[in-house]
């Protein structure tokens, strides 16, 4: 048994590389792999010829001239650029070790078939080097281009932010690159930090096969995802989101509303329950997102409603206002009694407390409101 008989032959091989990759293509596109790729003729003859020369001086230890060294890398992310799935790229990329191999076989005198056989594993390593190589660029460049596509997208929905959706150009220009409908009917949701658009996971598939279209990102006060939503939606968009803390915009029609539908669910994901597991819809927490929207005047809204509580003994207060939460719920003096177990005259004789102590009858709707804010207010405190 010779030694050295692949080393030999390949040596010999690379000399023929240019027919040899001829052959190569030519069971390439027998194989209809590429069909329909955006890669030229021209382009996979000459890639051929690269990595076929590139595994036939590995295996037999020839220099590596620098135009062939980053074949591997090269061609990946070419492919990944041109659109060539994956499974086709690997297709094209096996069918080199069975080119490679049946030629060098071909080539071998009977005495050196023992020899090829027994060094066969120099190919397959050669072959195997070059695939990984191929693959961790191809990955790579998936990789940047749709980080590269995310933040084009960013930047334009970032646009459209800054305009408040009132530049019809920009609206056509953001309808184009994120692929929305520029009159579409649109919610938004948005999320609390840090990073939770994963919880955006779970529900994508679902989201897709009801025909919901979907831009999301991150933002300074966490993330959001812009729904495109269908005709018929079936039923509110907070449905999809089971189970999930985030907060529901009401729905807007187009994009030149979908500015404020953002800001909107951002107060409300700022409303929102401690204790909330779930979505939650705007039009559920319109008093606190209001409660909310005071900023530094909270304060004086709750002392002006609620600052003359602290004229009742300290053991009624808790009892007057928890009276008075019941009541502004239930709107009805017998429904509250009944939640709190105690008689009607018991609830009529807190609600009178309060409004001696306060000045504010909830009784009247003008001063229920008033005292619903200020209780909202004074949960952000």
């Amino acid at each position: 048994m010779s030694s050295g008989v692949v080393e030999r032959l390949s040596r010999d091989l690379v000399r023929d590389v240019a027919p040899l990759a001829g052959r190569f293509l030519a069971e390439l596109t027998a194989t209809g792999a590429y069909a329909g790729a955006a890669v030229s003729e021209e382009t996979l003859l000459a890639d051929a010829r690269r990595s076929l020369e590139l595994i036939l001086r590995r295996v037999g230890r020839l220099p590596v001239p620098e135009h062939v060294a980053g074949a591997s890398a090269e061609i990946g992310a070419a492919r990944a650029e041109a659109g060539v799935p994956l499974d086709a790229l690997l297709q094209a990329v096996r069918l080199d070790s069975r080119v490679v191999w049946r030629e060098l076989h071909l080539r071998a005198d009977a005495e050196d078939l023992a020899g090829l056989v027994a060094e066969a594993p120099r190919v397959w390593e050669a072959v195997e080097h070059h695939s990984m190589d191929i693959l961790a660029a191809y990955q790579q460049r998936v990789l940047e281009m749709a980080q590269a596509q995310q933040d084009e997208h960013a930047r334009w929905f970032a646009r459209l932010l800054e305009c408040d959706g009132r530049h019809p150009d920009i609206r056509r220009q953001v309808a184009t690159v994120l692929g929305l409908g520029e009159s579409a009917p649109f919610a938004v949701v948005a999320f609390p930090p840090p990073g939770r658009l994963a919880a955006l996971r779970p529900v994508r598939a679902q989201l897709s096969a009801v025909g919901v279209r979907l831009h999301a990102q991150d933002r300074p006060a966490g993330s959001i995802a812009v729904l495109q939503l269908p005709a018929r939606a079936g039923g509110p968009v907070e449905g999809w989101f089971r189970g999930i803390r985030c907060a529901v915009s009401p729905v807007v029609d187009g994009l030149a509303e979908v500015p404020r539908a953002v800001r909107l669910a951002e107060l409300t994901l700022y409303a929102l329950p401690p204790g909330a597991d779930g979505p939650r819809a705007t039009r559920d927490l319109w008093p606190e997102i209001a409660a909310g929207a005071l900023g530094e005047f909270r304060a004086d809204l709750v002392r002006d409603a609620l600052g003359g509580l602290g004229e009742l003994p300290g053991r009624d207060v808790a009892r007057v206002l928890e009276t008075v939460e019941r009541y502004l719920c239930t709107g009805s003096v017998a429904a509250t009694a009944r939640q709190l177990y105690c008689h009607r005259n018991t609830v009529l004789n807190r609600l009178r407390q309060f409004a001696v102590a306060t000045g504010r009858d909830v009784m009247t709707s003008a001063d229920a409101t008033v005292v619903t804010l200020a209780l909202r207010a004074r949960g952000y405190e």
